[in-house]
């Protein structure tokens, strides 16, 4: 389990699950009040994670979304933390369906680390279709950061 400064990177109060379909820009304004909400960023990182949508898609596959902000609004987090959306019916994110969205906002250089945990976690559907239908606490222990 990864901490920053005494705060944990991945909370279970950030861990949304049965959220309604939406867009995908919507989910990252959601993500974005969530990470905010929490005391890991501040406005500036979501207008960054919605840009680096729009520019390169934040879609990895296996109905996955892993939005992020652009590396010239880093100065707009303050912790290193994730969170966690599931949209069990799926949203359209650029033609593609992600019912799993995890935000990540990460100081300096964690920013890799925590992104290869979620892939390498991730990569079997097993553990995504788990994940989608999990609660809480499931996924809590899948994720482990």
């Amino acid at each position: 389990m990864l901490f920053h400064k005494k705060k944990r990177i991945l909370t279970k109060d950030n861990i949304i699950t049965d959220c309604p379909v939406t867009t995908s820009d919507d989910a990252i304004l959601q993500m974005g009040n969530l990470l905010k909400n929490s005391g890991y960023i501040t406005d500036g990182y979501i207008q960054g994670m919605l840009e680096r949508d729009h520019n390169l898609s934040v879609y990895i596959g296996n109905d996955i979304a892993i939005p992020h902000g652009e590396i010239e609004y880093f100065d707009s987090i303050l912790y290193t933390g994730i969170g966690v959306m599931i949209y069990p019916e799926g949203l359209d994110w650029h033609g593609n369906k992600a019912r799993v969205v995890i935000g990540i906002a990460a100081k300096g250089d964690e920013h890799m680390p925590i992104l290869s945990h979620i892939a390498e976690t991730l990569y079997d559907m097993e553990i995504v279709e788990k994940i989608v239908h999990g609660s809480v606490d499931e996924i809590y222990d899948i994720l482990k950061i």
